[in-house]
């Protein structure tokens, strides 16, 4: 028997909730009601667009943007993947150098950069390169994703 009571007990107690006007009046809600001097009938016609001339803008070349490498620049774009997590350091594996070097990523998304050591790595140069788990942190890279990356000699 009070096991009944006291499912019923909460069911009369919230039934007496009903006469309370919680939902009845919206437009008492700040982010419904109008802004001050709004006016519903301020749309504009705007001008027919048939007599406007738009310009055409040329095509932009990508590899005309790009720098020429030099000695110290720019060395290529490249997809970099998460290497080996457990070797220390800040390193990128990559076919983009011939021989171990100093170098700098740059993630232009974040526009972040780090100097890194270049080691070389088998491949075509359009292969992808393995970068360390710190420079991936220092990037803001996604770990689980691919990167592309901008490769830099020093």
């Amino acid at each position: 028997m009070k096991q009944i009571a006291l499912i019923l007990l909460p069911a009369f107690v919230l039934s007496a909730c009903s006469d309370l006007p919680l939902m009845e009046n919206l437009t008492d809600r700040p982010w419904l009601r109008e802004a001050p001097g709004s006016n519903t009938q301020t749309a504009q016609s705007l001008p027919d667009t048939g007599d406007i001339e738009v310009a055409a803008l040329p095509d932009p070349d990508p590899e005309a943007a790009r720098p020429e490498p030099a000695a110290s620049g720019l060395l290529g774009t490249t997809v970099a993947s998460l290497g080996d997590a457990t070797r220390e350091g800040f390193w990128m594996e990559t076919p983009l150098v011939d021989t171990a070097t100093k170098g700098k990523v740059r993630y232009p998304k974040t526009g972040r950069e780090v100097k890194v050591d270049l080691i070389p790595r088998a491949g075509a140069v359009s292969a992808g390169s393995s970068l360390s788990l710190g420079a991936m942190r220092l990037l803001d890279v996604p770990l689980t994703g691919l990167a592309e990356v901008e490769v830099f000699q020093l």
